[in-house]
């Protein structure tokens, strides 16, 4: 067994957290009387629910919810068993929830998580509840990195985890405790701990994207790019997406004016201000007229092409991206209109 790079057996719930790296998230964010747990039965949820069992105080109610996507055949055998060994947790109420309807053929793993991260809200919003805790880890950060590096991702994609998200419907807080724990010391710990965990057959499955990357992982430390470093650049770029945010705000309330589906942007304004900053706030626009639809977004170099267009074709008249129409506005004025495809403009 691999040696961990924390103490295992510790003398109380608060030594073993901080040991983690997760008791100030804990201490900062279990305020309520009921939490969620994203639990998926592996090392890494098993673990995460654990110490927050430990660690939370006692009046408060863990909801340990197992998605059944139902891509395999013992699935719902495997989320009854996870229930089964959480169920002597004082306080931890296991739940199933089943992802019913037609599969895709294609972008499994994409779609899974898009499902998952719904059923999750829905269970929330029935119970009044506005966290989910995940499992993410160090490991999961590098597989992120590589992912989004290899799909040719700008910054925010090579920013990979965040530690504190909003699902996708915005609805839950999403938060990440483990980023900075490998999943092997996760793993090890579980043993250690004695802690049952499922081994999913399909995290060892080359035709999985990610599962290739991961794979390599140990081809790329030998020449310097460990799990650790590539997590620590995520991290770095995640420091400078935050600065960038911050300077998008700004510009925001300088150029911006929405009205219900319907953004306004002074283009003349706008573009006083660096391409990147100018790219942010059409991108973040476009988000704002779809807010309640699902998928990840326009493709960067799209999206870029477009913003390219924009200011430097004083010809440009409109463009569609994603669902979204972008028209200069007529009637004088370099006013830049961004609606739903399909909705009128005039």
């Amino acid at each position: 067994m691999q040696s961990l790079n924390v103490p295992v057996n510790p003398e109380t719930p608060d030594e073993l957290t901080a040991w983690f790296g997760i008791l100030p998230v804990v201490r900062n964010n279990i305020q309520r009387d009921q939490i969620v747990v994203a639990l998926s039965g592996g090392p890494d949820s098993m673990a995460l629910l654990h110490l927050l069992a430990r660690a939370r105080p006692a009046r408060t109610i863990i909801h340990a919810v197992t998605v059944d996507h139902g891509l395999r055949a013992n699935s719902a055998d495997e989320a009854r068993q996870v229930g089964a060994w959480v169920s002597t947790l004082h306080n931890v109420h296991h739940h199933i929830l089943r992802w019913d309807g037609e599969k895709p053929d294609s972008a499994i793993m994409e779609s899974a998580r898009a499902a998952r991260y719904r059923l999750l809200e829905q269970f929330c919003a029935a119970r009044d509840i506005d966290n989910v805790w995940v499992a993410h880890n160090r490991t999961d950060q590098a597989e992120t990195f590589l992912f989004r590096l290899a799909k040719g991702s700008g910054l925010d994609g090579l920013a990979a985890i965040h530690e504190q998200t909003s699902s996708p419907s915005g609805a839950v807080r999403i938060l990440r405790p483990l980023l900075d724990v490998a999943k092997d010391d996760l793993t090890a710990w579980c043993v250690n701990q004695n802690i049952p965990f499922v081994t999913d057959p399909s995290n060892q499955n080359p035709a999985f994207a990610r599962i290739r990357l991961r794979q390599s992982l140990d081809v790329l430390a030998a020449e310097g790019l460990s799990e650790k470093r590539l997590a620590t650049t995520a991290r770095r770029m995640g420091r400078a997406r935050a600065a960038l945010d911050h300077f998008t705000d700004q510009a925001w309330a300088q150029v911006v004016t929405a009205q219900n589906d319907t953004i306004m942007i002074d283009l003349h304004l706008l573009a006083t201000w660096p391409d990147d900053i100018r790219l942010r706030v059409i991108r973040r626009a476009c988000d704002h007229v779809t807010i309640d639809r699902e998928g990840f977004g326009p493709r960067l170099d799209r999206l870029e092409e477009i913003v390219d267009q924009i200011f430097a074709d004083h010809d440009f008249r409109a463009a569609t991206l994603g669902g979204v129409l972008l028209r200069r506005a007529p009637g004088g004025g370099d006013r830049l209109r961004i609606t739903r495809e399909g909705e009128k403009t005039a």
